[in-house]
């Protein structure tokens, strides 16, 4: 398991389960970040992420946040040792948008980067956070 769910949410607990699945080293997500080798935001190949995503051992843990900006467009974070989602906005997300932000902030677990937290179409194409962000919907 790469996840501990420490929340209550049954959203979370299913789009932990989609995020597991997708972390196996058969999964399509896997498979498409293993050949594609132009990540400019993070060094080395696709293997090379791709290996590093899937190894990782120790869960990372998942919380819920209420932020003290109810305006905040923050999906969730990692803040060096837990990804926390913004209950705010769970609600109007779908299963697969919260599976997304689980598996983007991950990345980051994994010591995968975007530089800044500006995003553009380049950062998307090139960045391993991003890509998997922009990119799950296929793949699930």
């Amino acid at each position: 398991m790469r996840f501990k769910n420490c929340t209550l949410d049954p959203k979370i607990a299913e789009a932990i389960k989609t995020a597991e699945l997708l972390l196996t080293d058969i999964s399509p997500m896997i498979n498409d970040i293993r050949y594609k080798n132009d990540f400019k935001f993070n060094s080395g190949s696709g293997a090379q992420v791709a290996a590093n995503l899937l190894l990782m051992q120790a869960p990372v843990k998942v919380f819920t946040y209420k932020p003290f900006n109810p305006w905040s467009s923050a999906i969730g974070y990692f803040d060096g040792e837990s990804i926390h989602v913004n209950l705010r906005r769970l609600p109007s997300m779908s299963k697969v948008d919260v599976t997304a932000n689980l598996l983007h902030e991950y990345a980051h677990y994994c010591g995968l980067t975007h530089g800044n937290n500006y995003k553009t179409q380049e950062k998307c194409l090139y960045s391993v956070p991003y890509y998997i962000s922009e990119n799950i919907s296929s793949w699930i």
